[in-house]
């Protein structure tokens, strides 16, 4: 079998597999308000900004699978609240893959109450309903029966019956999400949420093909010691989605460049993360991030692990992102767990 035949099996075996996973960044850890609703405003300024973009299989076909997101979030009435905030946010997802030019957008409203248990830990409840669309392209894809001895001739029926082309529904996914920081260098968080609630049909034809329910967990511990110039940031991700699961852990590595100003507090410090992770049956992954002050710049790389390292040679994903988390001299007021 040539290399390009066997690419395009593996591309369609991968398309079919996936067709129903959700989306997923490698820097899953950065955002979790990307993973759970109830994550809005935990953040370590008064807002966060936050863009990341990400590139797969792109030495296996021109048509690579790509997949872009924004997002904002803050906290609401903490100053008016005695015992807790709320929690707002806007979340954007576009992915686009294929010769079909298979696209899925998404456009989420991430809202929770935060409980204060105590001075130094916060529960969450949250909800996001969401504006869940799909389409493809049925101008740019050919069929067999469309050959006309030397090439693929579009303007011959192809006799398919494609369907719709564009689909939109509503959507909803809830969350529980708690963070404690007992001590000055140690924290940890844990979220559950479950996503596609409202289980809505997405095929593009007449069959009641319906999207699966997903169930996201994720937990992260940050640690190091007052002494050291190195923290640690171990993290797990996982999900359960109809027959798709993933599971994906690993560390991150902070690295203190320069520290902060101790009176005055006009520079708030560099540093810079190395991390290393790996998704089972799938991938391993590195990342690298640098901090100054409230903006972070981060880049991740897939390397291949699974069957698809025959087509793919171990080139798997690309990932960057870009947040701006800045504090307010007014003071919006950050947790007082951070």
């Amino acid at each position: 079998m040539s290399r390009g035949l066997l690419s395009l099996v593996l591309i369609g075996l991968v398309q079919f597999s996936f067709a129903q996973q959700d989306k997923h960044f490698s820097m899953f850890f950065v955002n979790p308000v990307q993973l759970n609703a109830a994550a809005a405003g935990h953040i370590e300024g008064d807002i966060e900004v936050f863009t990341n973009y990400r590139t797969q299989w792109f030495s296996i076909t021109e048509n690579p699978f790509r997949s872009f997101s924004a997002s904002v979030n803050s906290r609401l009435f903490e100053q008016n609240l005695s015992n807790g905030f709320f929690g707002a946010g806007v979340n954007f997802y576009h992915d686009q893959s294929g010769d079909s030019q298979y696209k899925m957008i998404i456009v989420a409203v991430p809202f929770n109450y935060s409980l204060e248990l105590n001075k130094t830990s916060y529960l969450s409840f949250g909800f996001q309903p969401a504006y869940y669309a799909q389409s493809m392209d049925k101008t740019a894809m050919y069929f067999d029966s469309q050959w006309d001895g030397g090439g693929f001739n579009t303007s011959i029926s192809s006799g398919e019956n494609i369907g719709l082309q564009n689909v939109s529904r509503f959507d909803l996914s809830s969350g529980l999400y708690y963070i404690n920081n007992p001590k000055k260098h140690l924290s940890y968080k844990f979220g559950v949420s479950g996503n596609h609630l409202t289980k809505q049909r997405i095929s593009f034809y007449s069959v009641n093909e319906k999207l699966y329910r997903n169930i996201t967990l994720f937990g992260q511990l940050d640690f190091g010691k007052e002494t050291s110039k190195v923290a640690y940031h171990p993290a797990v991700f996982a999900f359960f989605q109809g027959p798709n699961r993933e599971l994906c852990f690993g560390s991150n590595f902070k690295f203190q460049l320069k520290p902060p100003s101790q009176h005055t507090m006009y520079f708030n410090g560099q540093t810079l993360e190395l991390g290393f992770y790996y998704r089972t049956s799938d991938a391993f992954i590195t990342n690298l991030i640098y901090n100054a002050g409230s903006l972070s710049l981060g880049v991740s790389y897939d390397l291949n692990l699974s069957g698809l390292t025959a087509a793919s040679g171990g080139v798997g994903a690309f990932e960057m992102f870009l947040a701006f988390r800045p504090e307010f001299a007014s003071g919006m007021g950050a947790p007082r767990i951070h």
